[in-house]
């Protein structure tokens, strides 16, 4: 029978987390829990004090149970998880407010690969500018900025492709369609 180190598992998907959050557009490793990576995510950043949305097909009880965290709508959730690119929930993902910026929702998404939409990024993190793919459209890009044009309110958003690789793009993180 496999053993497995769930708080070791976090600390190491939590340091992926944070350095693709950090450096906006490297591609960092995640490490499976219960044979997901979505879920692996999941449990790192879900806690007791926090809420989430959850749209697709994994299941998450198990995760329920570990982490306590309280399932809501998309508009109230500290967390967003889908299993596909969904630009409706980044239009409903809150963003703070001017006192409490901490408030915002993080949006996290499933996605085949990083193959797509050609774009530049500037910002924090970013050494001038880097050039990356990214597997969304124009309009989600668009809507991306306007929601994180009045810094510090905004979104964090990641990527999760099929190889349990993650991209973010920071609330900070400058996109321009290449």
């Amino acid at each position: 029978m496999n053993i497995v180190d769930i708080e070791k598992l976090n600390r190491e998907n939590f340091k992926s987390i944070m350095n693709a959050l950090s450096m906006p557009g490297n591609i960092e490793k995640i490490k499976p829990l219960f044979e997901s990576n979505l879920l692996a995510i999941a449990n790192c950043l879900l806690y007791s004090e926090v809420s989430y949305f959850y749209e697709g097909i994994e299941e998450f009880d198990l995760l329920d149970a570990i982490t306590n965290a309280s399932k809501t709508k998309e508009c109230e959730a500290d967390y967003i998880f889908c299993d596909e690119i969904n630009e409706y929930l980044l239009t409903k993902g809150k963003i703070g407010t001017s006192k409490d910026p901490e408030f915002s929702g993080t949006l996290i998404f499933k996605c085949k690969d990083f193959d797509g939409l050609k774009v530049k990024l500037s910002g924090p993190g970013i050494n001038k500018e880097k050039i990356v793919n990214l597997p969304v459209d124009k309009s989600f890009i668009e809507f991306f900025n306007e929601k994180n044009s009045y810094f510090p309110l905004g979104n964090e958003v990641f990527f999760l492709d099929e190889n349990a690789q993650i991209v973010a793009l920071s609330r900070t993180t400058k996109v321009e369609v290449m």
